[in-house]
């Protein structure tokens, strides 16, 4: 199994099962962040760290990932207005990245951070 499919699997446990929520999100960071600073530069690796990165309440660091790269996918740009959302709430951009995740194709074994919009 590689590294995003762990990842995937690791997101699902942990919002599966509340009790090792964190425990979890944290063992899929930690195997994202390893294969980032190993070299992994693919966008699906990227739009994953963060999303987790974003469950984990670690905004600003999800959003300066997310900068790296231009977003390809669906759950990328999705990813990247909830990382504007949380750590720098510019309407105008949140609302440029939500119009293009409606237009992207969607990329399998992607994962999206839950945001809780109706908060905000």
């Amino acid at each position: 199994m590689d590294v995003i499919e762990k990842s995937v699997k690791l997101h699902c446990q942990a919002w599966n099962d509340h009790t090792r929520f964190t425990d979890c999100l944290e063992q899929a960071a930690v195997l994202l962040k390893q294969a980032f600073e190993s070299g992994g530069s693919s966008p699906l690796l990227i739009n994953n760290y963060a999303a987790v990165l974003l469950d984990l309440h670690r905004d600003s660091e999800a959003l300066d990932l997310l900068r790296q790269h231009p977003p390809e996918f669906s759950e990328y740009c999705s990813n990247y207005a909830i990382a504007i959302a949380k750590s720098a709430y510019d309407i105008a951009l949140i609302r440029k990245w939500n119009k293009a995740a409606s237009t992207q194709p969607k990329q399998e074994n992607a994962i999206v951070a839950y945001m809780d919009w109706q908060g905000l």
